[in-house]
């Protein structure tokens, strides 16, 4: 077998898309790009949210937001609030290895395709439920959305200036983190689903994976009674870590994150009589001592322009980098060299978006293809996986289960 003709991972695995906005597309927008196919179930009219969410670029449903995560799928409109399109659904479940839904807590069961509605359709099924607070407990039915969880699960409360107000991460990290979640929980689901022949319920929540990404803070907070500060450019358990200006006006983030990186800091700044300064012999050293510290380095950063100091750091392995805006980082001949950028194009036109970050020696890609419009796939779909004739297909599109 050559390169070409291997097959991807999930070849022949199909994946019934229920969601809406980030972290159910951005989950399956993996899947999809390990070889699953997955169909996107979309709400007539204006189908998944982001469809309305950013600026539109093709049309006024094909927006920047919904084209970043929505390649290589299918796009099929069905009236779930229909009798019809309710039993359309399942048959499609029928016919799939994986649901994923994010509908709030009771939809899915009043919709009649809640997971202990449909497991018996399909052998193994394998669905996964997003959810904002969970399912159940006195926030289980709350509404949420990426800036919510950011605020309730205590990610805006260390990030922002140490002056100034709790600030959201620029990136939508709540939602992208859920996403991940949800792919790790059904990739290991389907690695295991020979030995659950009944399915698999894989749930996973936003206030759950937001709190994965403050989990280094965790013990320090719960055994030890500290607060996390809000430190800016800077973290809260190390020191030097953090951005300084530099005589040229520019920023420069400085990462010496270890005692070697530290020392070998002092010694490219010209002030090596601070290695055996007991303010900043160690870490928490360096921790209680840390504003004297950060003036006495933004002075010594402010003496020359940030090439310089990024030569000079680069020289001695001091891990550093220019704070670049995220067109220099596009642009970049290292994020060229490394082909993390995917180029499509289609009679609509042409979109940069980024590609999937895994890469192995055992498998290929596939060829990934333009997002789909609303709708676009519907009769397709019906007649593909359905086995549906074109009278019945019409039929369908008439009583207005399908659009």
């Amino acid at each position: 077998m050559t390169d070409d003709e291997r097959p991807a991972p999930l070849a022949g695995i199909r994946v019934l898309d229920f969601s809406n906005a980030a972290a159910g597309p951005f989950a399956s927008l993996y899947l999809a790009d390990v070889g699953a196919e997955v169909i996107k179930v979309e709400r007539p009219e204006s189908g998944d949210i982001s469809r309305r969410l950013g600026v539109p670029m093709f049309g006024p449903l094909d927006t920047d937001y919904v084209v970043s995560a929505n390649r290589s799928k299918r796009s099929i409109v069905i009236d779930l609030a229909t009798r019809r399109g309710s039993e359309l659904a399942r048959e499609l479940i029928a016919e799939s290895d994986v649901v994923i839904q994010n509908f709030r807590p009771g939809v899915a069961a009043r919709l009649g395709i809640d997971y202990d509605t449909v497991q018996a359709l399909r052998p193994g099924l394998v669905y996964c439920s997003i959810s904002g607070f969970g399912e159940g407990g006195p926030l289980g039915g709350r509404p949420a959305n990426d800036v919510i969880m950011q605020a309730a699960s205590g990610l805006m409360s260390v990030t922002g200036e140490r002056d100034g107000q709790p600030v959201k991460m620029g990136s939508p990290i709540a939602d992208f983190s859920t996403g991940l979640f949800a792919l790790i929980g059904i990739l290991v689901a389907l690695q295991c689903r020979d030995e659950h022949p009944e399915g698999q319920h894989v749930t996973v929540s936003m206030i759950e994976s937001s709190l994965a990404m403050m989990a280094g803070y965790v013990p320090r907070v719960v055994t030890l009674g500290k607060k996390i500060p809000r430190l800016g450019s800077a973290h809260p358990q190390i020191v030097p870590y953090q951005a300084f200006g530099c005589g040229d006006g520019s920023q420069l983030m400085v990462g010496a994150f270890t005692d070697g990186f530290w020392r070998s800091l002092c010694e490219v700044v010209g002030h090596p009589e601070w290695i055996t300064d007991e303010r900043f012999a160690s870490n928490p050293d360096r921790m209680e001592n840390r504003d004297v510290l950060i003036a006495l380095l933004n002075e010594a950063f402010m003496s020359a322009p940030r090439e310089h100091w990024q030569s000079e750091l680069d020289a001695v392995g001091v891990p550093n980098s220019a704070l670049l805006g995220l067109d220099e980082v596009l642009a970049s001949e290292q994020v060229r060299h490394l082909g993390s950028v995917l180029h499509l194009t289609s009679e609509l036109g042409e979109v940069d978006l980024i590609d999937f970050p895994a890469k192995s020696t055992a498998w290929n890609r596939p060829e990934p293809t333009w997002p789909p419009s609303l709708g676009q796939h519907s009769a397709e779909i019906l007649g593909d996986v359905l086995g549906l004739g074109p009278e019945q297909i019409d039929d369908l599109f008439t009583t207005g289960a399908i659009h």
